[in-house]
């Protein structure tokens, strides 16, 4: 009777046993496997890659103040966008169109001029005034010079009143409530009619030394040959001037060259703009579009200047603004660092930079690894786990569907108003969750 009571004892342990082995086995098989994390304190920190293209705040139009009717055609450039130059540093070789042929034809005309002064010279022979001649004549291409000043600036008063809508008065008054334009307009007139009619006074005063008509037909003769001599004397001096100029084409300040307009055989002319510099005191940038970026970019954020994984260089951000289509952008500093590890700017202006933007939060808010964070714009959660204790004794790990407020996010982390610091969050599970549902571990973890 004993054996038999123990045999049934030894069966009933056997089986409890086997039911105990069983059903953790089925449980372990059937409960879902998690891992477990403690979110931390800390600033939300936002790393972002953009892309940086060599700006140029303030740009110079180079343009060359050439006489009218002249042409250039570029032999040679010297520069590049991204160059630095020096003032005096060459950036463009170029020759005056056809220079021979108007030297030339300079030449021709100041001869012509000379022989013809010097014919009228041996015909005539050398005229002498009184001092009162001269006096006369001196007076009367003064009047003559002051009688086209006051033309002129008439001309100047009529074309403003005319944009305003006015004209003078009957009397030849200025109309009341004129613009300060129209008035300095006025001012000028009167100042030269003035001086017109006190010039033809001191003529009319000095008539009676008027010069004879025959004299004065050869002493203006003369005059024209002069003005004839002088004027392609000063054509032919400006153009030798000119072509030495352009032969090597000098900087006209330090700088940068921001763009280049020319080549070898365009044509220039006064209102071809040849290139483009910066001003002495302005250095380019980094320029980045920031439209599609979320987070608040502010002057001072930090940023890394990625030359390759291996090197990096350490810079903030200069300026943010608004470009006239309403984009977004960020400025950043082109240091000297930066300047020496790709040679030179040239190859920054060819070459787009990658940039990381680091922002980082000014309050510190718990932060959360973006793969533990669930749900939609509306309704973000988080899992949290819930220990009870179970029928058989130990511990059960139980699913709660926690909300969350996003204050924050990014690829990888999320800024959270609740402090979560305390809880362990329920994450990378190997199937499916529900709130309720009984969780434990990944084998060899805790």
């Amino acid at each position: 009777m004993k054996k038999v009571a123990v045999r049934a004892m030894i069966i009933l342990a056997a089986v409890v046993a086997l039911s105990l082995f069983f059903s953790g086995t089925i449980r372990t098989l059937t409960t879902p496997k998690v891992r477990f994390l403690t979110p931390r304190q800390g600033k939300f920190e936002q790393v972002t890659e953009l892309t940086g293209k060599v700006y140029f705040p303030e740009e110079e139009n180079l343009t060359l103040d050439l006489p009218e009717g002249i042409t250039l055609t570029v032999n040679s450039v010297q520069v590049q966008a991204g160059d630095a130059v020096k003032k005096g540093d060459p950036l463009f070789s170029a020759s005056i169109v056809d220079y021979t042929k108007t030297m030339t034809t300079l030449e021709e005309e100041y001869n012509s001029a000379q022989n013809t002064l010097r014919t009228q010279s041996r015909k005539n022979g050398e005229i002498r005034l009184t001092r009162q001649e001269q006096a006369w004549q001196e007076a009367y291409y003064a009047a003559a010079d002051a009688d086209a000043k006051k033309r002129d600036r008439r001309v100047d008063l009529l074309a403003d009143l005319e944009e305003e809508g006015l004209e003078l008065l009957e009397d030849g008054s200025l109309p009341d409530s004129v613009s300060e334009k129209v008035q300095a307009s006025w001012d000028a007139y009167q100042a030269a009619a003035k001086a017109s009619d006190e010039a033809e006074q001191r003529l009319t005063s000095l008539s009676r030394f008027a010069i004879s008509d025959s004299v004065w037909e050869d002493l203006s003769s003369r005059q024209e040959q002069r003005d004839k001599m002088k004027d392609a004397e000063e054509q032919m001096t400006q153009l030798t001037v000119l072509s030495r100029l352009v032969s090597a084409y000098p900087a006209p300040h330090d700088g940068y060259i921001s763009s280049v307009s020319i080549e070898k055989g365009s044509a220039v002319e006064s209102s071809t703009v040849v290139l483009k510099i910066t001003p002495t005191d302005s250095s380019p940038v980094f320029r980045a579009d920031i439209t599609d970026i979320k987070q608040t970019v502010a002057k001072g954020a930090a940023v890394d200047i990625v030359q390759d994984q291996w090197s990096s260089f350490s810079t903030k951000v200069s300026a943010v603004g608004i470009n006239s289509d309403n984009t977004r952008y960020a400025e950043i500093p082109i240091t000297d660092d930066v300047l020496r590890a790709y040679a030179n700017l040239r190859n920054l202006v060819k070459n787009d930079v990658k940039l990381r933007l680091t922002a980082r939060a000014q309050e510190t808010t718990c932060l959360i690894p973006a793969t533990a964070v669930r749900g939609n714009e509306d309704d973000r959660y988080v899992y949290v786990a819930s220990f009870r204790s179970s029928t058989f004794g130990g511990t059960q790990t139980v699913v709660q569907k926690t909300a969350i407020t996003v204050l924050q996010e990014s690829e990888s982390v999320v800024s959270v108003a609740e402090d979560l610091s305390y809880s362990q969050i329920i994450y990378q599970e190997d199937r499916a969750l529900s709130e309720g549902d009984t969780v434990m571990a990944y084998e060899g973890e805790s």
